[in-house]
């Protein structure tokens, strides 16, 4: 059965989560995610100060569709007056849930003392829990890693902080900021965190199959899971992952040895979609990076990828795609 989750008066259907991921989880794919069955939706990390001053390209960022709730947005920033602002801005525009990134090693977003950088000085996390939190009617949760560095655990720490200064839940990534996406299955601080708090905890980092989902919640009693990489490409993971919850045999997950049917009818609806959300010619340019990873994997994919990183229409591309699909797979 699908395991049901709660953060406030929230009720998802599920408890799998689909994780921010710049340049990834915008809304199309959000979408989508939805679709296969992902209880929750998280956008891509969102800056606080772009926010407050209006800036064109973050405003754009903030639009979802109807489909999409309960869906998340999250925020960086190091200063709580700001990160307060955007998070009003947010609830504004219709999100259910604002989330504090803490976990982001990215150092564009380090050098301003924001993401995973927060866990440099815990000290003043307090003070931007509270200003975020004060400033909105809806949940206020927080995504973070295990620790700053390597075998120094915070993740319990820095969640009871964050109870205590009405934080609704909790999500952890199980490996630390210096080790990026490095040593992701440091399960045992989510596991510890859980222990720690009364808030809902969402476990993350090292699923890399459908079955890993069920074994981190076995191994963390994590109330929710969040998938992240393992969906890039495969937004039907989620539905792979409820098929096992409901006792049944994942009846996507092998699909690329069998058919392409499920591939292509969602590559081209993802692209549509993009299409529509951002224009032709910038929802070309930035969809080269996901549809490589649709394709990677099948038969002699390496041969349109050069072809759809030259593409610059629409047209042109459905035409190199369906041309592949055609010749290497039963339509």
């Amino acid at each position: 059965m699908k395991k049901t989750w709660k953060i406030r008066s929230i009720e998802f259907e599920n408890n799998l989560v689909l994780a921010p991921m710049a340049g990834y989880t915008d809304a199309p794919f959000r979408k989508i995610c939805r679709k296969f069955g992902a209880g929750l939706v998280v956008t891509e990390l969102i800056t606080s100060l772009g926010m407050c001053f209006k800036n064109e390209k973050t405003m754009s960022m903030l639009k979802f569709y109807p489909e999409e709730h309960p869906v998340s947005l999250q925020i960086f920033g190091s200063r709580p007056d700001k990160m307060a602002e955007a998070a009003r801005a947010g609830q504004d525009c219709g999100y259910d849930i604002i989330d504090i990134n803490m976990g982001c090693p990215a150092p564009k977003i380090a050098r301003s003392g924001s993401g995973g950088e927060l866990l440099s000085d815990i000290t003043k996390l307090p003070e931007l829990f509270r200003a975020v939190v004060n400033a909105v009617d809806i949940p206020v949760t927080v995504k973070t890693r295990v620790g700053y560095r390597h075998n120094v655990p915070l993740a319990s720490i820095v969640a009871k902080m964050a109870e205590d200064e009405g934080i609704a839940a909790i999500a952890i990534h199980g490996a630390s900021v210096k080790q990026n996406s490095k040593g992701s299955r440091d399960w045992d601080e989510i596991a510890k965190t859980k222990q720690t708090v009364s808030i809902p905890v969402c476990a993350n980092g090292g699923v890399k199959k459908p079955s890993d989902a069920l074994e981190i919640l076995s191994y963390t009693n994590a109330d929710a899971v969040m998938i992240g990489r393992a969906c890039l490409g495969k937004p039907w993971f989620f539905k792979d992952i409820l098929d096992i919850y409901n006792g049944e045999d994942p009846q996507i997950v092998d699909l690329r040895k069998q058919s392409s049917k499920i591939i292509f009818d969602t590559l081209f609806e993802h692209i549509q979609l993009e299409i529509e959300y951002k224009g032709e010619n910038r929802a070309i340019r930035e969809m080269r990076r996901p549809i490589h990873d649709y394709v990677r994997g099948l038969p002699k994919s390496g041969n349109i990828r050069d072809k759809i990183n030259k593409t610059k229409n629409k047209d042109e591309l459905f035409r190199i795609l369906r041309d592949y699909q055609s010749t290497f797979f039963q339509v």
